[in-house]
């Protein structure tokens, strides 16, 4: 009786990101606290079950809703009117100067997160233009950009966004991240593993750490191959009569027997290792520790037991840290309005 089998198949999964001169600035000491607020402290990874959050419930619902206000027919419209009747084959340069300050001057996140795709196939001004502004635009611009190198469909958009980006990450990057490490499209993780690297994102080291590699059934409903292994033997099965004039013959009918086994293969199941995910969990852990944590391969339970035995300790203390940075920030931001408000009723 034929046996089923599950054989295993392997795929290396890596991306090839190219770069591009423009780099989002991070946080000054002003304005840190809008750019931590919503992140959560570092806790274990579990043996099974849910992966601890980057962010809040409130962040991650913020950043859903400024894609949402990206997909507003209103927002659509306004960026498509500026790049016909500015940008697109418009060669005057006062014109396109005009344009380009009209999208200088939009700074809701809807128009944020839109701007990259509605003027994705823009000439290199544009492009330009759109990063610089995204990257001069606070967190929702950072999670803008970060959003449209994971899921641009432009090459050359898609790029220049990556190579704009830098650490730290704002809370709502760190949400965007947390979507696509959770999605179940190889190229969309292997991108956001990237940026995670990129950025030095610490709170992303447990989806890195789950993420490395995928193991994923083949779908199909027929049998998807039979094997027989066995040895063949040839044998006499049978003589036909041959007769002529004044002489006959027989004629041999070979017969063969297959000794062994045939196998069904009812199902596969393909391994895909992502090289970006694991070369940014080794770059960000080895980066933070000063030691080469390379040694914990793809195991996911090496890696687990590294990060709650080892890891974890010094990952509260900075994340305490940032939560110091953060509330001495939003302190002076208090401070300076006090003294503006003083100052105004002199």
């Amino acid at each position: 009786m034929p046996l089923p089998i599950i054989p295993i198949v392997v795929a290396i999964v890596t991306a090839t990101i190219g770069a591009a001169p423009t780099h989002a600035a991070p946080p000054t000491a002003g304005d840190g606290s809008s750019w931590t607020d919503g992140v959560l402290p570092p806790a274990p990874i579990a043996t099974e079950g849910v992966l601890p959050p980057m962010v809040d419930a409130r962040t991650s619902a913020r950043a859903r809703a400024n894609l949402a206000a990206s997909r507003n027919a209103a927002v659509l419209g306004l960026l498509e009117t500026i790049r016909k009747s500015n940008l697109g084959r418009m060669r005057k340069a006062e014109t396109r100067a005009s344009g380009l300050e009209r999208l200088r001057n939009l700074d809701d996140p809807g128009f944020l997160y839109a701007m990259p795709v509605v003027l994705a196939d823009e000439r290199e001004d544009v492009r330009r233009t759109v990063v610089e502004h995204l990257a001069a635009s606070g967190p929702s611009g950072q999670a803008a950009l970060a959003w449209t190198a994971i899921h641009g469909t432009k090459p050359k958009m898609r790029d220049a966004c990556l190579a704009s980006l830098r650490g730290p990450a704002a809370a709502e990057t760190l949400a965007v991240l947390q979507t696509a490490l959770r999605g179940g499209n190889h190229e969309t993780i292997d991108r956001a593993g990237r940026i995670a690297g990129i950025m030095d994102a610490w709170p992303a080291i447990p989806h890195l750490v789950a993420t490395q590699y995928s193991a994923d059934r083949v779908r199909r409903k027929s049998d998807l191959a039979w094997i027989a292994i066995g040895t063949q033997r040839s044998y006499v099965q049978n003589l036909i009569p041959v007769t002529g004039d004044g002489s006959g013959a027989f004629q041999p009918v070979i017969g063969q027997i297959l000794e062994g086994f045939v196998m069904r293969v009812t199902d596969a199941v393909v391994v895909i290792y992502r090289t970006e995910v694991h070369r940014s969990l080794v770059g960000i852990t080895s980066r933070a520790t000063g030691t080469d944590t390379s040694r914990n391969g793809w195991s996911f339970t090496a890696w687990r037991d590294w990060y709650n035995d080892e890891f974890l300790a010094t990952a509260s203390e900075r994340a305490a840290e940032a939560a110091d940075a953060s509330d001495a920030a939003r302190y002076a931001e208090a401070e300076r309005r006090r003294q503006d408000a003083a100052s105004g009723e002199d």
